[in-house]
């Protein structure tokens, strides 16, 4: 049994370890046991063969991708008469096993739909070109390229549980309006890709996340405002929102101004 160590360190933020191309393995070639800390995707590119995760065997061929979790027994097995060509990447995470989880991938259920495929191999071709990038913003362009081989992963599998991602969502709004939280912020918390993040929220609540947050701090304002402890500048501070904009984007939502507003309340 062999032991693949990439990092002690779990990182908050999806990392990429390693990205490479697996050319003309031999026919029959065998590799493994072994254990990784790591997870990796995997997809089938040319010719066949078959992965042994536990006690599973499972068969690829050209047009499958696949993940390997950490802590999972791994033999990889190519295909006795025919040779195979796979791209692969080894990435972590804190969140990626809960990622995966939500999109219905396992250790004994660890294919991706087949719809996945282009776009997932593309994603790895990319990470391959800059594997020897080395300026200052080559981590953050990897870092990206995570993010999008995940929103493909999660594209077709996760819309049955898109409600999950709403929820978490909502509740990142709920807990941060007062902060300088952004719909990108939000995007990257829950895991998704801002487009298709946006396009998820807006279909479970019928307005865009942006809208929405702005509405909640105007809903909150209004409470604020209503008490009559804090002055309309410091109420703006207090719900995230720039004193300078707050009348114009209250008004916007409430149809009227701060202090028409306190009036009507009195």
């Amino acid at each position: 049994m062999k032991y693949e160590i990439f990092s002690e360190i779990k990182t908050e933020e999806p990392r990429l370890f390693l990205v490479d191309r697996d050319r003309d393995i031999p026919p029959g070639t065998k590799f493994g046991p072994v254990i990784r800390d790591i997870y990796i995707v995997e997809c089938c590119i040319e010719g066949r063969g078959t992965v042994v995760v536990n006690d599973g065997e499972y068969d690829f061929s050209v047009g499958d991708c696949y993940v390997l979790f950490p802590g999972d027994s791994v033999t990889h097995i190519a295909d006795a008469r025919e040779s195979r060509v796979c791209l692969w990447c080894a990435i972590d995470g804190a969140r990626l096993g809960e990622l995966f989880e939500s999109a219905g991938v396992s250790s004994s259920s660890p294919f991706l739909p087949k719809s996945a495929f282009g776009e997932v191999r593309s994603v790895l071709e990319k990470m391959l070109s800059m594997r020897e990038d080395n300026d200052g913003g080559a981590e953050l362009r990897r870092t990206s390229c995570i993010y999008s081989l995940l929103g493909a992963i999660l594209r077709d599998r996760s819309m049955g549980d898109k409600n999950l991602w709403v929820d978490r969502a909502l509740g990142i709004m709920e807990t941060n309006y007062h902060s300088e939280l952004s719909v990108t912020d939000i995007a990257a918390e829950v895991g998704l890709e801002r487009s298709y993040f946006s396009t998820l929220f807006a279909s479970v609540t019928g307005v865009p996340p942006y809208r929405y947050l702005t509405s909640l701090r105007v809903r909150k304002a209004c409470a604020l405002l209503s008490d009559g402890a804090l002055s309309v500048a410091e109420v703006a501070e207090a719900v995230g929102i720039d004193p300078v904009n707050f009348a114009r984007i209250f008004k916007r939502v409430m149809g009227v101004t701060p202090l028409e507003y306190i009036s009507s309340t009195v």
